[in-house]
């Protein structure tokens, strides 16, 4: 826990540093370019969530409807095998009245 501490106060430390250098040799101009370009960042992040939402709900809705139509052709499928045996009369073979 002492070395976390310590890290922390270290890297603060040289955060302050740093901060102070750039400010005497450069003024605010490369505090503004980062922050221009964090903003350009945050736009393009936004931007391609954006687009990756629209993707997941297109994947979502494509898997939900082949969830129904696999549901649907299992039922039917069922139901097929159902009237198979009741023409074929699987159900009395397998009671025993098939003599």
């Amino acid at each position: 826990m002492f070395k976390f501490i310590k890290r922390l106060i270290v890297f603060t430390a040289i955060a302050v540093i740093v901060f102070l250098v750039l400010s005497f040799w450069r003024g605010g101009e490369p505090f503004r370019w980062f922050g221009k370009k964090t903003e350009k960042a945050g736009e393009v992040i936004k931007y391609k969530s954006e687009e990756i939402g629209e993707e997941a709900d297109k994947i979502k809705r494509t898997t939900d409807g082949i969830k129904e139509t696999t549901e649907k052709v299992t039922k039917g499928i069922k139901k097929t095998g159902d009237k198979v045996k009741d023409i074929t009369g699987a159900n009395d073979e397998k009671e025993g009245n098939g003599d």
